[in-house]
């Protein structure tokens, strides 16, 4: 017998517009996954100020940068680098993004720009302390509700260096920072030389700027991503099915799809925001 705690969780998962529940995989959609990817940055956040933006439409893979500077210590510079991953898994998405930065840098190397490069430490980099899900009123609430906070997630990582900085002749301080959020990846690179701080002062600017900028940039995408589709084991429990629902349900909210810019909510003219806008053709997405 179905609880009716489950058959009203069941009730409002189905009821999201755009989303179909299905037991078999679907035709293909005649719209583009991804027609259009809005990057916002605010202007200002905390005591970091917004000092330049840049976007290339013929390099559009590479995505969007955001510089930013802090008032209170302005010996470093700090950019966002915004640019697309596809839709994946959070570890997976991790894996190859990390595999991706360490191999820039050694394009940096070989290119001359850097010179002395030591890795001092690759370790997961949560944007915020980790909260013990709640408790529902019974053991399939609270499957659910365990099962949305995981799959919400966004879990980072963490690359200290040390390096020479070849054109100023320069040591410097430098972490990277790497995020999977919304379908993109998330980079933020902070450098500043090595005499203007000591190597804690440093970290902690640099921790600071990530939790900081990281959750502020946003990217609201535009597509076929809004209609989703939801799949179910069709040889599971009832309970297994709200369990399965809630999860996607999670991953598809985080994925910041809508039918339109104006569903997003996109305001390209706001005063306090830059916004870059990502024209994308037809097969530069995928579903999978």
């Amino acid at each position: 017998m179905v609880r009716p705690s489950l058959l009203l969780s069941v009730c409002l998962l189905v009821a999201v517009p755009g989303q179909v529940i299905a037991k078999a995989t679907p035709s293909a959609d005649d719209r583009p996954y991804i027609e259009v990817s809005y990057v916002s940055a605010p202007r200002a956040v905390a005591d970091f100020a917004l000092e330049r933006s840049s976007y290339d439409p013929a390099a559009k893979r590479a995505g969007a940068g955001f510089g930013y500077r802090s008032r209170k210590e302005p010996q470093a510079t700090a950019t966002v680098f915004v640019y697309p991953a596809g839709r994946t898994g959070q570890a997976e998405a991790m894996e190859s993004g990390m595999q991706a930065l360490q191999g820039e840098l050694k394009q940096a190397v070989a290119a001359g720009i850097y010179a002395q490069l030591q890795e001092l430490g690759e370790e997961p980099f949560p944007l915020a302390a980790d909260v013990a899900p709640g408790k529902g009123t019974n053991a399939i609430d609270t499957a659910v509700i365990q099962a949305m906070a995981k799959a919400e997630q966004i879990r980072g990582t963490r690359l200290r260096l040390s390096m020479q900085h070849v054109s100023s002749n320069q040591p410097l301080y430098s972490n990277a920072y790497l995020f999977y959020k919304q379908l993109y990846y998330f980079k933020l690179r902070i450098s500043a030389d090595q005499a203007s701080m000591s190597r804690e002062a440093f970290d902690a600017l640099a921790d600071r700027a990530a939790r900081s900028l990281i959750p502020a940039v946003q990217v609201a995408n535009v597509g076929g991503c809004a209609a989703s589709t939801m799949y179910v084991d069709p040889t599971g429990t009832p309970e297994q099915s709200v369990v399965q629902l809630a999860t996607q349900m999670a991953l598809q909210k985080g994925y910041n799809c809508h039918g339109t810019a104006s569903d997003a909510g996109v305001d390209a003219g706001a005063a306090d925001t830059s916004v870059v806008e990502i024209r994308y053709d037809a097969g530069d997405w995928k579903s999978q």
